[in-house]
């Protein structure tokens, strides 16, 4: 049985972009972990759980193994749809459960 590690992430951009998609997320993030570890060693179950384009946060599933591998890809985005931005992991934990916000932080 796969186990599995849980992002919470925010997206920082340094201005609105044109759409704020989440298959375009996705795509961005896919295309980092082939650029920084190439067609091969990028490829790996990505799932987008969880999408809120207004607070510009996503939760991510990814297979423990690739942990470190994900951590690395977000770190080299730099761009996404032609404005500069970067990605904050806010939490990650090996259970979903964990990411649930309290009240205490609205």
């Amino acid at each position: 049985m796969t186990e599995y590690f849980y992002f919470d992430i925010e997206i920082k951009l340094a201005k609105e972009p044109d759409q704020l998609i989440a298959t375009k997320v996705k795509s961005r993030i896919q295309g980092s972990l082939n650029e920084v570890f190439g067609e091969i060693g990028g490829q790996t179950e990505l799932d987008l759980l969880k999408f809120d384009p207004k607070r510009r946060r996503i939760i991510l599933r990814v297979p423990q193994a690739f942990y470190v591998k994900l951590r690395a890809a977000i770190t080299f985005i730099a761009e996404f749809q032609g404005v500069p931005c970067n990605f904050l992991v806010r939490k990650a934990s090996p259970v979903l459960l964990s990411l649930a916000e309290t009240h205490l932080q609205f």
